[in-house]
């Protein structure tokens, strides 16, 4: 991450003295830009249900918590008018999943509100019934087409507004992981007493989700033809996701044991993102 700040940080001082002489009036006309930029992003929390039943006979209600983490995103656009650009733009975000479990409560390994629920997933390390939160990692992936309102383009500060749709994927954790069910009720074998494990990683059913995101932000002119941009976006899934995570106990005969079906849920992300932006 240094080398890569450094790397920005030269190429911005040598655009700045080369480009000293550049016709100040370039914001003003038409042109290709690319952009690059890193910086830190916070998934919200996915209040989600599931297809199939718990042991109580409603829907799974549990909710799945992301760390904060790392986002890197690239863009190819094009300002067609003074104060309005278009551009295409890819992202890539990164984080740890920190929970998923029912809202509320744990009492016992069993939701307080609904104890005929298991509350949440545990870590395959756990010994039950203590429950650590399950260990892994959630990236997504990102194309967006933006549309771009410059307030001020012909200033060395630019405040600016926009909007994007596109498509996302979206993974919740590793794919070798598993986790166990807390406070499973009965027992399931004599050599498996009252534990069963959950492989909750793998690809969303529905890879290709339609997004959309607003932003707003503000640029600073190092050169007629380069800028520093910083971007708040808030980037939400228009529609519920849908993954389906399965009972990965081993022995456990096809069918039996808790199952959940499909989880629904709506993902949303807050991020803000410096960029470097060069006019082609």
């Amino acid at each position: 991450m240094k080398i890569v700040v450094g790397v920005i940080v030269a190429a911005l001082l040598a655009a700045s003295e080369t480009e000293a002489q550049t016709d100040p009036d370039f914001a003003n006309e038409t042109h290709w830009y690319v952009a690059f930029g890193l910086g830190y992003h916070l998934p919200h929390t996915v209040d989600s249900h599931s297809t199939m039943p718990a042991p109580d006979e409603a829907a799974y209600d549990w909710q799945w918590k992301t760390g904060s983490g790392a986002a890197m995103v690239g863009a190819v656009g094009y300002r067609f008018a003074p104060h309005l650009r278009a551009e295409i733009q890819s992202g890539y975000y990164n984080s740890d999943l920190a929970s998923v479990h029912a809202p509320g409560a744990n009492a016992g390994g069993f939701s307080a509100t609904r104890p005929g629920e298991p509350y949440g997933l545990c870590a395959a390390s756990s010994v039950l019934p203590a429950c650590r939160a399950p260990r892994g990692w959630t990236f997504m992936w990102t194309g967006m087409a933006n549309l771009i309102y410059d307030i001020s383009p012909d200033g060395r500060f630019d405040p600016f507004a926009g909007a994007g749709v596109g498509l996302t994927h979206i993974e919740w954790a590793a794919h070798s992981r598993t986790d166990d069910f807390s406070g499973v009720p009965g027992v399931i074998s004599s050599t498996n007493p009252a534990s069963q494990t959950f492989k909750n990683a793998g690809t969303l059913d529905r890879p290709s989700q339609f997004s959309v995101q607003a932003l707003a932000g503000l640029s600073y002119r190092v050169a007629p033809r380069l800028h520093l941009d910083l971007t708040y976006y808030h980037y939400l899934t228009a529609g519920l996701l849908r993954w389906n995570p399965v009972n990965s106990t081993p022995g456990l005969p096809g069918g039996a044991g808790l199952r959940t079906g499909n989880f629904l849920g709506r993902f949303q992300d807050d991020s803000m993102i410096v960029s470097v932006r060069y006019a082609l």
